[in-house]
This record gives C-alpha cells, sequence and structure tokens, in this order.
C-alpha cells in the first residue's frame, strides 16, 4: 500500500490566519531598536573553523548536527560571496563562524528545554566576545525586522542558508516547511509562527535571487550537496 504525505496546505488550511495571529505576538517590532545597528570594528576577530570545532567538541554537539552546520555554512558563505557583486559585504568570517555554530544549543534543548537561538547566542556571546556572530546565531529562525540585505546581510544570509538544508541535504523551502509543519505543527500558535517563518523565507528567497541573477528556488548547489 502506498501512503501519500499531505502537504501542509491539507492538514492546516486555515494557515495564514494562524500566521496572523501568531504575528501579534512578534516582540521587537520595527523601527529596528540600536542595539540590532551593530559596528564592526569594535568586536573580537570571529573564531575560524577551527575555534568553532572546539565550541562543538566543548558543548558535546552530536554529529548529525555538525554535518547539519557545516552545510549551513556552505551555503550562507555562497550567498555573502555571490552578493559581493553587487555592492553588499559583510564580514565574511563572521558569517561562516555564525552559521557553523548557530544550532550550537540544540542539543541541550532538546534534552533539557529552552530556546536553542537565544540559549545559543548567549553561550557564542560568552565564547566568542563577538555580537556580530551571536547576532546570527539568535536571530537565525526569523529575523523581526525588515528583509535589508545591505544592512543585515550576516543575520539573513544564516537564516536563509538554515531553511535550505535539512538535517544533511539542500532541499527546497516547500521541503523544508512541509517536514517542519508535520513534525513542529502540534498547536495553532506553532503552525502560525512556522508559516510566518515560511513566508519569510520565500522573500528571503525572492531578494537574494535578485542580487545573485539565479533563482534560487529548487536551487540544488551541486545536486544538493556541497563539498568543502
Amino acid at each position: 500500500m502506498v501512503v501519500r504525505m499531505r502537504s501542509h496546505d491539507e492538514i492546516f488550511p486555515n494557515k495564514a490566519e494562524l500566521a496572523d495571529a501568531a504575528r501579534k505576538d512578534l516582540l521587537c517590532p520595527p523601527p529596528v531598536c540600536d542595539a540590532c545597528r551593530l559596528d564592526v570594528g569594535v568586536f573580537a576577530a570571529p573564531p575560524g573553523d577551527e575555534e568553532c570545532f572546539a565550541l562543538w567538541d566543548r558543548y558535546a554537539m552530536p554529529e548529525h548536527i555538525r554535518a547539519h552546520s557545516l552545510l549551513v555554512a556552505q551555503l550562507a558563505s555562497f550567498l555573502v560571496e555571490g552578493v559581493a557583486a553587487a555592492g553588499l559585504h559583510a564580514d565574511f568570517a563572521a558569517v561562516r563562524a555564525s552559521a557553523l555554530l548557530h544550532d550550537l544549543a540544540k542539543d541541550y534543548t532538546i534534552r533539557y528545554g529552552g530556546n536553542h537561538a537565544q540559549l545559543g547566542g548567549v553561550w557564542v556571546l560568552e565564547e566568542t566576545h563577538n555580537p556580530l556572530v551571536a547576532q546570527g546565531v539568535v536571530h537565525h529562525v526569523f529575523w523581526p525586522w525588515e528583509l535589508d540585505l545591505a544592512a543585515f546581510l550576516l543575520p539573513l544570509a544564516v537564516i536563509y542558508a538554515d531553511k535550505r538544508v535539512m538535517h544533511r541535504d539542500v532541499v527546497t523551502l516547500e521541503e523544508r516547511f512541509d517536514d517542519l509543519f508535520q513534525r513542529y505543527g502540534k498547536t495553532d500558535y506553532i503552525v502560525g509562527r512556522i508559516e510566518i517563518s515560511r513566508l519569510q523565507a520565500v522573500a528571503l528567497e525572492q531578494t537574494f535571487s535578485r542580487y545573485l541573477g539565479v533563482d534560487l528556488h529548487a536551487y540544488t548547489f551541486d545536486r544538493g550537496r556541497l563539498v568543502e
């Protein structure tokens, strides 16, 4: 017998209404607060790959999360390198470090509860003394302000890269969010928040596509995997 997996549109036909309700719960609306307009020149240098790998060891990151994080870092690096031709720049090392560390607290919060983005951001700030790197970790699930690549390229690159990686593979946004709705859509509130994140990811995909001159929709990044 063949079992067809239902799409999230079939499971949650009212998800747009749920998203509207959840959107009212966002705690930091525009305009952007000064804390998020960070001056790159006053922080400690972002950690390199080996330093990030050492933090993976220190916080006992499981192998599957390491593989996911490495692939997210590769995609985020691709995005930042690509948009540089259009005149947009970010601290490349900070982008890569933020992507490598974005799920540092994931296993801990699965075991003990809590918000892995917020806790991970605290850990990363404490370990790196670099708020730019920590900013990308704190906001890798959702960015609550304008999608301005010129001002906020680092967190937006990490967000989009993370939304294109499911476990160890590059997938479409549709595949990624179908999985999220199936696994986590247990309440109307959660469904609404996931839908907000999906809409933002679609908007980011369109924005990055314009700057890159490449249609990122279903772009496979070397047939689903990137190699160092």
